[in-house]
């Protein structure tokens, strides 16, 4: 009985010893670097190492060492390397030879680290290693090993790590001349390195673009200064595009625009959730909005980085695809764009704040939410708002509405009529004569048939009035905006010449009695049109037969001419697609400014779909550009 107590309690000594040195290792193992806690200090190692014997006291006092030498304990960290023994099994070697190098290179002395082979290390010991070898690279000033050396420590290591080897590399290039990049050996595979080199010229060609002379004053300096940043931003953002798999392609190193426009560090970075749709039919609008996004990012003067997520609303639910964006630390929903879906995502009561790319209806019917939702939309109703402003301003006090007989061209009448109630309280009403088609625009034209100057009143309970017939006394309109496509109001502009240039007489039936017979003349009334009519390559023709016409449209494309001849030419040859791009270029700028997003916040963003305000459920509204065809050309008018 004695006997089996005694083997019971040896079985039970024996796993237990089993289990410490599978747990801390047999006595020639060091633990793994990765188990280096560089939250403890020297004394807790060295107080390890006190209470330990043989092996085991070894692998304390080389950790001990590490801890000194990251306290800058240098004298002390060298007495006790002196100290380790010349056995050591080879995870102890290895680290005694790190350990050795990194003491050599603090106190500026040569060292062979060759008898390491780089193979044989973990993740950690490699970027150690590599951190000597471009020390001892700088003591022997040998740039073209060092810059080889610095692309691959980047290579090691968590996000943070490889940036910091990113910034590096760019702090060394950057102090080097011209004649020193040119001596750097760049052969026909080092893609990465050769991205280096062309980022470096690019830099300092700028710097010798924008020089700065000991007579400038200092308006001169801060023009100068901040003309140097916008182009070393734009031919960055050219270089990142052509070195788009670069690691500083996407991580560009903090101090590349200079200390005034230093970069935040990524952990600082707005998480972004960006619903578009970038599959199927509807592809192509997504792409270009998510091209107009990215561009305003790389362009702008602003100092916030974002970290975008794209999510493919066509390729999962959109309860999903919310899901996922909280999943991966969003911030901030932008999108979705299609009208259906932002009414999914609102139905699903989001716990983030969202952007939304499009709106529904009636906004002020929303039920209120936790989080902050805002609205942003190309919306043909803001439009209409944003002519009735215009038109009042030019002292117009009766304006006729011809626009499309169909649920869009109704929605339009009902937000023109009212803003102008609100612009003008004392208006007798709005007037609107509807179409149907350019088809049936043109059978009436080629028959003869002109467009008279009238309409039918509007109620804001009903769009179209109760009052049907054509008895109603017609005001005298001295404004007409036409909602219409290219081709309807080329038509429309013609059948109203040709009903105001038809010749009326006052004649009793009698030609012969008619020889004096006097004749009247219709003046049409100023002419305005929505950006619906506005398309890409007009002739001179078509801008000669509109003389005088009014069209609104977007900054970007009425005044931004530089940066729309910059576009793709799919873009810039289809204005559509040019409106969607500017849209996702001015919600890149209203996400960073989201939290600031205040109703009845008037012009707070001269963006380039239009200078942006808040009204109430923060609902984003547009005030537009406007132009006037004049003798063939295109006049700005504000």
């Amino acid at each position: 009985m004695v006997k089996s107590h005694i083997l019971s309690g040896f079985l039970k000594f024996s796993l237990f010893a089993l289990l410490i040195s599978v747990l801390t290792g047999c006595p020639n193992y060091i633990p793994h670097q990765a188990n280096f806690d560089e939250t403890k200090n020297s004394r807790y190692y060295l107080a390890q190492s006190e209470n330990s014997s043989g092996s085991e006291k070894i692998n304390w006092q080389l950790f001990a060492i590490r801890a000194l030498l990251n306290e800058g304990n240098l004298t002390q960290a060298k007495q006790l390397l002196d100290q380790i023994p010349k056995s050591l099994n080879n995870e102890q070697e290895k680290e005694k030879i790190l350990l050795q190098g990194e003491v050599a290179v603090r106190s500026k002395q040569k060292f062979d680290i060759n008898s390491l082979s780089l193979a044989n290390l973990n993740e950690d010991q490699k970027i150690r290693y590599y951190k000597i070898k471009i020390e001892l690279d700088g003591q022997k000033q040998d740039n073209n090993a060092k810059i080889h050396d610095l692309i691959e420590l980047e290579k090691y290591g968590s996000v943070e790590q490889r940036h910091d080897a990113i910034n590096l590399t760019w702090q060394f290039l950057s102090n080097l001349s011209e004649k020193q990049i040119n001596k750097i050996l760049v052969y026909a595979n080092e893609y990465v390195l050769q991205g280096w080199i062309d980022l470096s010229y690019l830099y300092n060609s700028n710097l010798k673009t924008y020089a700065i002379n000991e007579q400038d004053d200092a308006d001169t300096i801060a023009r100068l200064e901040e003309d140097k940043y916008k182009a070393l931003k734009n031919a960055i953002s050219e270089w990142q595009i052509q070195y788009s798999s670069h690691p500083a392609a996407n991580y560009l190193p903090r101090d590349i625009y200079g200390s005034k426009h230093r970069l935040s560090d990524p952990s600082e970075y707005k998480k972004i959730a960006l619903l578009l749709p970038l599959s199927g039919q509807s592809k192509i609008f997504g792409e270009t909005i998510r091209l107009g996004y990215q561009d305003a990012a790389k362009v702008s003067s602003e100092n916030q980085q974002q970290d975008v997520i794209y999510f493919d609303t066509n390729s999962d639910s959109i309860d999903n695809l919310v899901i996922r964006a909280k999943q991966q630390g969003a911030q901030l929903i932008v999108g979705p764009l299609l009208k259906q879906n932002v009414q999914t995502l609102l139905q699903s009561s989001p716990d983030l704040p969202v952007l939304a790319l499009n709106k529904i209806e009636d906004i002020n019917s929303l039920p209120s939410h936790a989080n902050k939702i805002c609205f942003f939309a190309l919306s043909p109703e803001d439009e209409a708002k944003d002519a009735a402003k215009h038109i009042y301003s030019e002292n117009k006090k009766q304006p006729l509405l011809i626009i499309p007989h169909n649920n869009l061209g109704e929605r339009v009448a009902k937000s023109f009529s009212q803003q102008w109630d609100i612009t003008n309280p004392n208006s007798k009403g709005i007037y609107v004569q509807y179409f149907n088609s350019a088809q049936e625009l043109s059978k009436k034209m080629n028959s003869g048939i002109g467009i008279e100057l009238e309409g039918i009143p509007l109620t804001h309970s009903n769009t179209e009035s109760t009052i049907q017939n054509n008895s109603v006394e017609q005001p005298k309109f001295d404004a007409i905006y036409i909602y219409a496509s290219h081709e309807e109001l080329t038509l429309i502009k013609s059948m109203l010449e040709m009903k105001s240039n038809k010749v009326i007489a006052n004649s009793d039936g009698n030609n012969n009695k008619n020889e004096n017979k006097q004749s009247e003349i219709k003046v049409i009334p100023m002419l305005y049109a929505s950006s619906r009519s506005n398309i890409a390559n007009t002739t001179t023709d078509f801008r000669y037969d509109m003389d005088k016409l009014q069209l609104s449209d977007i900054p970007l494309i009425v005044k931004q001419k530089e940066r729309y001849s910059q576009l793709p030419d799919y873009i810039k040859n289809d204005f559509s697609l040019v409106r969607l791009y500017a849209m996702g270029f001015d919600a890149w700028t209203l996400s960073n400014h989201f939290d600031t997003l205040i109703p009845y916040q008037t012009g707070i963003i001269n963006g380039e779909t239009g200078r942006l305000s808040v009204t109430e459920q923060c609902d984003i509204t547009r005030t537009l550009s406007w132009i006037r065809y004049k003798n063939g050309n295109e006049v700005a008018i504000n």
